[in-house]
Order: C-alpha cells, then sequence, then structure tokens
C-alpha cells in the first residue's frame, strides 16, 4: 500500500501552493474553483491537495503535526534552508542532528509545520 495524497486546510490556498511549488519542486497541475482547492503533484507522484480554509472551522492542527521532506544528501538539507532564509521565509533554527537524522523545522503559509531531513 502507499500513501496517494494528503489534503492540508489552509487560508490562502494559492499561496500555499506557490511556496510548495517554489521550495519543494511541487507541480500545481489542477485548481478547482478560485482557489478553493489546489492539486500539486510531488516529482515522486505524491499529491498534496490544499483546501480553502472553511471561515465557519479555525484551523487547528494538532501540536507536533507536520509533514516531513527526506532528501539524500546533507548539503541538500542546507541549500533549503538557506533559499528558506534568503526568500524571507519563517526558519528560525539552523539545520542540526534530529534523533538519527540531520534536518530543521519550519513553519509553510498555511501554519504547517514542515520537516526537511536527510539520513546521518
Amino acid at each position: 500500500m502507499q500513501l496517494n495524497h494528503i489534503n492540508l486546510p489552509v487560508p490562502n490556498v494559492k499561496e500555499t501552493a506557490a511556496f510548495f511549488e517554489k521550495f519543494f519542486r511541487f507541480t500545481c497541475i489542477d485548481i478547482k474553483g478560485d482557489g478553493i482547492i489546489a492539486i500539486l503533484k510531488g516529482e515522486d507522484d505524491f499529491l498534496l491537495v490544499l483546501s480553502k480554509l472553511d471561515a465557519q472551522s479555525p484551523q487547528a492542527y494538532m501540536r507536533d503535526f507536520h509533514i516531513g521532506f527526506m532528501v539524500k544528501q546533507q548539503h541538500e538539507v542546507v541549500d533549503i534552508y538557506n533559499n528558506l532564509k534568503d526568500s524571507g521565509a519563517n526558519v528560525d533554527r539552523e539545520p542540526a542532528k534530529i534523533r538519527s537524522s540531520f534536518g530543521f523545522y519550519f513553519y509553510a503559509p498555511g501554519n504547517i509545520m514542515v520537516e526537511v531531513a536527510s539520513p546521518l
């Protein structure tokens, strides 16, 4: 069995989609409505679905909920970190050893906690 997709509700679908396209090489393959849903495809065919957060339902990701990206080499982690930092993204901790990996956490648009790591 393979995980096919994840759907994350966000306040601004277009902004969050553009972020994942720019920094994580997703390609937007479909937008439904006026920014109601965006379907992004990753290099490994994983689908990241971003849906407009219902104004009546405040977003409340549970503590420690996050999505994680694994890259092959530590220099890729550092490159992603530097690209995010240079663009003004909210990255406050430099990459470091995390359990059996090397990486960092940050918040992407939509208040989504993201981990970027590589094996040690």
